[in-house]
């Protein structure tokens, strides 16, 4: 990857020192809250205190939500069985899980239905609506999907089911044959929040039919804030803006994975060996591991892991699930590896883009490596994995901040066989011998549609600081600010001419400095930055970083970002 040009953010000295002097806080979380556009005591107030009751719409805001609440009202009260069509994703799995769960919760025994990544491939399927309407489903409510599935809806209508459309992803350029579309990021959508995730538009349908069973006398009824662990799970998961409602929901979804009050998120904590929770903490070891049951085999056991009582038997799916996640583990080094050799042929710098399948590829792990790609060389990525024997590859898209992948797939659209997805992230299904003139079209849009600055990385620094200035204080500030994740990102912090007083690796591929700046030194560590091990002590440095407790030492560490060496 190409180095990244630091850009440290410009303050507001007045806008700052108004809410110092109007609020109390310190210099620097003032700073930090101008710079996120919470430049107002009011907004800055708000912002920091995040109440579910009253930063949280409401669920009738959406257009079709007082539609979808009453019918889900009436299948529950005259005994029409629901059927849930959730995508296999952590996203879909956690939002299946809120609606079986809730359904449950008020006697009524719900179908599921998951497709199979390999052999159906993403979406609303008519095989999987006529396993529902076999199982005596006359309601569909589908989660993380459907939101352009006009063949599919129209076929469930003939089946004698109705269908309540839970999305975030596509929306449709005419209005859906669907009982009601519950997709906030329709322009008519009526909820003036675009950035709710599926689970969290499936617990906004809960949330109202919750109202219209309360506004009809219906006792008792769920405590919708015990599901809110599982939103939590699908907005990290797929990293969906860190604001406004999602940070409210995810801020105390937090505290109920805390909790482990559910027998499997606390098996699935106890596997990921995880004891204290964050973002970083959902995003990178208990997701990845309830995703692997869909990327590999059966998503299905990530909902029934989420809703069971039982806790034994979350503890062997758990297990399952974690053997799981070792073999995508494998998969992933092995595809990574043989992406990169495909590369070594030519400078992935000459072009925009990188396009690259293998019939050896599992089409369920592409989009992992694909990441894994963009991030070392800054290029919107496609990686598919080809079914010979089918003669189709089944591909992900992967991008970075400059590029649309979904519009230049479009512009793509007649050599594939279908796609879907949103600005940063995408799939698609391609004939094997389209994928030559793929790469070629994608590469021609993209480039029609970017320049040359565009693919040089930038970091955004919101503060400098000094050695002195690492300590509790500071790290309480930053706590404050906690969830982080899209559009309320982890600060970063330049730390200019430290030196080097010792370096060493810890565990597999960790570093740890020790720095003096001036007369004060500072601890700091380094995630999976081993390569920078060689450093020699006394050479000085810039580093980026955040502070951090230290659950090792009590006090506070450094946590590095980057480190670039002083000339000198």
């Amino acid at each position: 990857m190409r180095a990244a040009r630091w850009v440290v953010r410009r303050g507001n000295p007045t806008k700052e020192e108004v809410l110092c002097r109007e609020l109390g806080v310190r210099p620097k979380l003032a700073r930090l809250l101008v710079g996120r556009g919470h430049d107002t005591p009011e907004k800055a107030s708000a912002f920091l205190e995040a109440k579910l009751s009253t930063q949280l719409r409401s669920p009738m805001l959406f257009r079709d939500m007082e539609r979808a609440a009453d019918r889900v009202v009436r299948a529950l009260t005259s005994g029409e069985r629901i059927g849930v069509f959730g995508d296999y994703d952590v996203d879909g799995i956690a939002g299946s899980a809120i609606l079986v769960g809730f359904l449950r919760a008020l006697g009524h025994d719900p179908a599921l239905y998951i497709p199979h990544r390999l052999r159906e491939g993403y979406g609303l399927s008519e095989r999987g609506l006529r396993a529902l309407a076999a199982e005596g489903v006359r309601l569909v409510v589908t989660v993380d999907c459907g939101g352009a599935s006009h063949r599919e809806i129209a076929f469930a209508a003939e089946a004698g089911m109705d269908v309540i459309v839970c999305d975030h992803h596509q929306v449709s350029e005419t209005r859906l044959p669907a009982l009601a579309v519950l997709n906030p990021v329709e322009p008519d959508a009526g909820f003036p929040f675009s950035g709710l995730c599926g689970a969290g538009v499936a617990f906004y349908l809960a949330l109202g039919v919750r109202m219209r069973l309360r506004e009809l006398g219906w006792s008792p009824l769920p405590d919708l804030r015990r599901f809110l662990d599982l939103v939590t799970l699908g907005t990290v998961a797929d990293i969906v803006p860190m604001v406004e409602e999602n940070r409210v929901l995810v801020r105390y979804g937090l505290r109920e994975i805390e909790k482990s009050l559910r027998p499997g998120l606390a098996a699935l904590k106890d596997v990921s060996g995880v004891s204290s929770v964050n973002t970083g903490v959902v995003g990178f070891r208990l997701a990845p591991r309830l995703n692997a049951g869909g990327r590999l085999a059966d998503a299905t056991r990530g909902v029934e892991l989420l809703v069971t009582p039982d806790a034994e038997r979350a503890r062997e799916l758990a297990r399952a699930l974690d053997e799981e996640n070792r073999a995508r583990q494998r998969i992933e080094d092995e595809i990574l590896t043989e992406a990169l050799a495909m590369l070594e042929a030519r400078d992935p710098r000459e072009r925009r883009t990188i396009v690259l399948g293998s019939p050896d590829w599992h089409p369920g792990v592409v989009g992992i490596v694909a990441s894994r790609l963009v991030d070392r060389f800054y290029r919107p990525t496609v990686l598919v994995g080809i079914d010979a024997a089918r003669g189709l590859g089944r591909g992900s898209c992967r991008s970075i901040p400059a590029v649309d992948v979904y519009a230049a797939l479009r512009k793509c659209a007649s050599l594939l066989e279908g796609f879907g997805g949103h600005k940063m992230a995408a799939g698609l299904s391609i004939r094997p011998e389209k994928l030559e003139e793929f790469g070629e079209r994608f590469e021609k849009a993209v480039r029609e549609a970017t320049s040359p600055e565009d693919f040089v990385p930038r970091t955004l620094v919101d503060d400098e600081l000094r050695a002195e200035e690492v300590a509790s204080a500071l790290v309480e500030d930053l706590e404050q600010l906690e969830p982080f994740g899209p559009g309320n990102p982890e600060p970063v912090f330049l730390l200019r001419g430290a030196e080097v007083v010792s370096r060493r690796v810890v565990g597999s591929n960790h570093l740890r400095l020790f720095l003096r700046q001036g007369e004060h030194a500072l601890s700091a560590i380094g995630f999976g930055m081993a390569e920078l091990g060689e450093l020699e002590s006394g050479s000085t440095v810039d580093v980026l970083g955040v502070p951090e407790r230290d659950d090792w030492s009590g006090g506070v560490r450094f946590r590095l970002k980057a480190v670039r060496p002083v000339a000198g």
